[in-house]
């Protein structure tokens, strides 16, 4: 018992003693001394409103597709056969290339068949014609003589009269015509030609498979002209117009691409209230499905004055001196650049608030000013957006 009282009176002396010290050590130290405050700390600074034409582009970006772009469909059936290039994905084609080719023996044969009856016909007709028509008989062997079965017809000869109008129609040679001109645009459709020069981008069919009629063949697209779709406020629509330039770039294709406005819709979309604008590219590095962002190069927008949003107060308002007392002075908003406002409504030479500061409210007094000489912010390279 008494070993363990030694042990708390040494404990407590220990605790006493280190009090003593820290008391003693504390009333040696110097008290901290507070740094002199510059007189220029006190002074708010303010910069004078001066308007001025900004010259700013329009930020846009989208996705980018072939301007020419078709789905292919079968209008006829039979067998697909080969053709000197597969119908593949990546397959280039140049235009009027054949691109499908469906078997069509059968219905080719089925025209040369109904060419026959026609040259039938006009065989028979000729003794007849140059009793009843004799100055017209030298025409219709004329065309006779140039009907070939092998190559689409060509246009009958035309009636000098209804009397020999009435007289060829009566032996059905214009409904034999008719006939075989719908069979010839039919068998065209056993051969689909490029439209344009392209790449397919999707193909649905192989070689010895039946196409039925209606079936998705594929699809088709252009490698010359691509169009990106974008959309920028009413307010910057005023500002570019039909071939305004624009330059614009990818995070997936190195360089930058060059194009121009193609059209701008005179409608505003109801859901983000932006207008689209259409941008037409020509280069060969584009591909269908990318995503570019640029700029378009607009008129400047005239007489604004740049600040800071951070100045701004509710309700578009903001601070300026008027006998050395900050008073709120309402401001149009014209456009915004980043972390800046382009505004107008107040003044020209009246001074407002150049910075934000804690305790700076409407009806505070002005003590000191600093008149900035460098003048307000100004962000002229960055995008504006229209309110």
């Amino acid at each position: 018992m008494l070993h363990k009282k030694a042990v708390w009176l040494f404990a407590l002396t220990i605790l006493i003693v280190g009090v003593a010290v820290g008391t003693f050590l504390s009333r040696q130290k110097e008290p901290m001394k507070r740094r002199p405050m510059r007189a220029n700390q006190d002074k708010i600074k303010i910069v004078n409103v001066q308007y001025k034409d900004i010259s700013t582009p329009v930020r846009v970006s989208g996705p980018l597709a072939a301007y020419h772009k078709v789905e292919l469909f079968s209008e006829v059936s039979g067998v697909l056969e080969d053709t000197a290039r597969p119908f593949r994905e990546g397959i280039r084609f140049k235009q009027g290339e054949i691109l499908i080719h469906i078997d069509d023996r059968v219905y080719e044969n089925s025209l040369l068949a109904q060419k026959s009856s026609l040259l039938n016909t006009l065989t028979q007709l000729l003794p007849d014609l140059s009793i009843d028509f004799p100055e017209r008989t030298a025409a219709w062997e004329s065309y006779l003589k140039a009907m070939d079965l092998h190559r689409p017809l060509p246009a009958l000869p035309e009636p000098v009269n209804d009397k020999e109008r009435y007289y060829i129609a009566s032996r059905d040679i214009y409904s034999l015509f008719y006939q075989i001109k719908g069979m010839e645009a039919t068998l065209e459709k056993y051969r689909l030609r490029a439209p344009f020069n392209g790449v397919v981008t999707a193909s649905s069919i192989n070689p010895g498979t039946l196409v039925r009629m209606g079936q998705k063949l594929g699809e088709f697209s252009s490698t010359e002209l691509y169009e990106m779709e974008t959309a920028v406020r009413l307010f910057d629509t005023q500002r570019i117009h039909v071939g305004s330039q624009v330059r614009l770039t990818s995070a997936e294709a190195s360089g930058e691409f060059r194009g121009s406005v193609a059209r701008i819709n005179r409608a505003i979309d109801r859901d983000s209230m932006l207008v689209k604008v259409y941008v037409h590219l020509r280069d060969e590095r584009l591909r269908d499905g990318m995503y570019l962002k640029g700029d378009i190069e607009a008129a400047p927008i005239p007489a604004v004055f740049t600040v800071s949003k951070d100045l701004l107060l509710p309700g578009d308002r903001i601070l300026a001196v008027e006998d050395a007392i900050l008073v709120s002075r309402h401001v149009e908003i014209v456009a915004e650049q980043g972390s800046l406002v382009l505004i107008r409504g107040i003044p020209e030479g009246t001074p407002i608030l150049a910075e934000k500061r804690e305790g700076l409210r409407e009806g505070a007094p002005v003590p000191a000013i600093d008149t900035e000489a460098a003048g307000p912010p100004t962000a002229a390279s960055s995008p504006a957006t229209g309110r």
